[in-house]
């Protein structure tokens, strides 16, 4: 019975249609991409030599040379695809480092193969594996078998790595390769019963596009804008580098006036910014002559995950790219400025989780220097410990009343006395000590638990307002801050005045703070809580004032009486005479407004006269005292409370 080649040549095209695909849709970048596409390529390869190895063997006992050296470079390569085919099931559940550590397991993984080259090298002296016959005919030996079983083990092999890693991918993910597997592996055994049936690279062909439209998925792994690796499967490969403990170390790389790029040029031309950013990181990787999986995280962020050799390099690419980003992007007529921070991770000795990662990664905009950073002298392990648990720490808290109120002094400059302070919270863990409010405030407007909290801040400063402690002290109020999510609630001023009444504190007693933020996004929620809440007695200060970009319109249209002028806005350098104009500006339109001013950070006396010299009313800072736990501010204020009180 003469052999059909129409099973290899529509496995031909599919193959080449798949490899088509691939370098069309730029899934290049990345190591999974990349095996896939050397494995599509090398069943290319195998299918063509098997449609030779036939054609030749239709020609009689003509071409014997030829028929021996085909059918050879076909069972070789038949092998090496089963090999690939293991390969790249390691790489996809990222334990490559673990299936070729030691000795052994190099054996378990490159004996077979190795066997396969060297038997087939000596079939053309021995003739065992196959043979070509007097009269042309390709023929099997006996110890063709032995290509079989090699398959076979490496069947296994595949199917026990996705087994026993099953947890490293989704259950879809898991039955597809086995189907795929098992598919392939039953292909080769009917190909070996009826061997002029050749089902066996079709097979191969369905094989690789069902992994391609089950596993590969190039809308799961590619972002279409720059070409490199999208999120969902940077998440994927770290959280399963976390879980197998593998060393890596990751470059971050955060691109942080993005979203000021975005505004100005629109989303088509941010979109070849980001391009031009992500072709010169493949273009760096490949200049070093580094193997690096690239990702794009979506607004600006970018990571380099090196491993193995590569990590050593890290520090050589990273700065690079940082002096690199420093140029301006010359696009269209326009000569973009970008500001980039570039941070170096090791992981796990630097972090050892996917929260805690995701966690340093919005940090970084907060940690520009213009240097490389390096995680392990930006933070501790256990800062990002706490993000990760910080929703435990929050629910613990408050069930065990964990909360704690500090409140630190205003000294007010025309009474020559403190005359308020402000209430700031404070969390003490067992576990981590204390847990900074930049951590654990952001983090409880995220999951929600703001409400509960600042209900409790309040309820703990009304009954400080209405303790017999707080008589004697000479204070006009206490201010308490409202995050924005606080300022959203239906019944804000209802539970306030419950509150309130409870503890017999009158509204006077009690200045809320909005944040520049959350005073310049108005709803309509905010103006009826700030407008019913002001109409009974309590006033209202604009925190934080100076950091954002609030519309003074609708700022000046709400009823504050204090303006709190955030430190970074006092600290102005004032060897730059515009930014000094900019504050007494500032301050001249507050007064204009007759509104009060706080000024927040003061830490000097120098710059304490400052603020006197431009008759600023409030100041508050470490110049006069930092927050104080509720008994060491009562003493405080009474033993400072005197006219003409200096800090010395």
């Amino acid at each position: 019975m003469e052999k059909n080649l129409y099973f290899d040549y529509a496995a031909l095209v599919i193959e080449i249609i798949l490899v088509g695909c691939l370098l069309v849709r730029k899934m290049t970048n990345g190591k999974l991409n990349q095996v896939y596409i050397f494995l599509s390529t090398m069943a290319i390869f195998t299918c063509t030599s098997d449609i030779i190895a036939v054609c030749y063997d239709r020609s009689g006992g003509e071409f014997i040379v030829e028929k021996m050296v085909f059918h050879s470079i076909y069972l070789m390569l038949r092998a090496f695809t089963s090999f690939f085919c293991l390969n790249y099931i390691i790489i996809l559940t990222d334990t490559w480092f673990k299936a070729s550590n030691g000795i052994v397991r190099k054996i378990w993984l490159f004996l077979p193969v190795g066997l396969v080259v060297v038997m087939m090298l000596l079939n053309f002296f021995t003739h065992s594996i196959f043979y070509i016959s007097d009269t042309g005919e390709y023929t099997r030996g006996s110890w063709f078998i032995m290509l079989y079983i090699i398959n076979g083990y490496y069947v296994l092999y595949c199917l026990h790595r996705v087994i026993s890693n099953w947890k490293m991918l989704t259950i879809p993910k898991v039955v597809s390769i086995i189907v795929a597997t098992l598919l392939m592996g039953g292909a080769a055994v009917f190909q070996f019963l009826v061997p002029d049936v050749l089902i066996d690279m079709f097979a191969n062909a369905t094989g690789l596009l069902f992994l391609f439209m089950m596993v590969q998925r190039p809308e799961e792994l590619t972002d279409s804008d720059t070409g490199l690796i999208k999120f969902s499967a940077y998440d994927n490969d770290i959280t399963r580098s976390f879980k197998n403990k593998k060393p890596e170390t990751i470059i971050m790389i955060k691109v942080i006036n993005y979203k000021v790029i975005r505004e100005m040029l629109g989303y088509r031309d941010s979109v070849m910014v980001k391009k031009i950013v992500a072709d010169e990181m493949l273009r760096t990787v490949k200049q070093k002559g580094v193997n690096a999986d690239i990702y794009y995280t979506e607004s600006g962020n970018f990571r380099i995950k090196l491993e193995g050799k590569s990590r050593d390099k890290a520090k050589d690419i990273a700065e690079y790219l940082n002096d690199k980003y420093k140029e301006p992007i010359r696009y269209h007529e326009m000569q973009l400025n970008l500001v980039v921070c570039v941070c170096i991770t090791k992981i796990p000795d630097d972090i050892d989780n996917m929260d805690a990662m995701v966690a340093l990664g919005q940090d970084l905009k907060n940690r520009y220097t213009g240097n490389v950073l390096y995680a392990s002298n930006v933070s501790t392990k256990s800062r990002y410990s706490i993000m990760r648990d910080i929703d435990i720490i929050l629910e613990d808290a408050i069930t065990e009343d964990r909360f704690e109120v500090y409140y630190q002094p205003i000294y007010s400059i025309k009474d020559n006395r403190f005359t308020s302070a402000e209430a700031l919270l404070r969390l003490y863990t067992k576990k981590y000590g204390f847990v900074s409010p930049d951590i654990f405030i952001p983090a409880a407007e995220k999951n929600g638990m703001i409400h509960r909290i600042g209900q409790i801040v309040m309820e703990k400063v009304c009954e400080f307002i209405g303790s017999e402690e707080y008589d004697g002290l000479g204070l006009d109020y206490i201010e308490v801050n409202l995050s924005p999510a606080q300022c959203m609630e239906d019944d804000l001023a209802s539970n306030m005045f419950s509150i309130m009444k409870k503890n017999k504190v009158l509204p006077d007693q009690v200045n809320l703070e909005i944040t520049e933020t959350a005073a310049g996004d108005i709803q309509n929620t905010i103006v009826e809580n700030i407008t019913t809440m002001h109409n009974a007695g309590i006033s209202f200060s604009l925190d934080d004032f100076g950091t954002g970009y609030s519309n003074m319109t609708r700022i000046a249209s709400l009823p504050f009486c204090i303006i709190k002028i955030d430190k970074t806005l006092a600290r102005i350098d004032e060897s730059n005479p515009n930014m000094v104009i900019v504050l007494e500006n500032i301050i001249k339109m507050i007064k204009a407004l007759k509104m009060k001013i706080v000024v927040e950070g003061v830490e000097t006396k120098e710059l304490a006269d400052k603020f006197r010299e431009l008759e600023c009313e409030y100041i508050q800072g470490y110049y006069y005292s930092k927050p104080l736990p509720k008994d060491e501010f009562i003493k405080f204020i009474r033993a400072n409370q005197v006219v003409n009180v200096t800090a010395e």
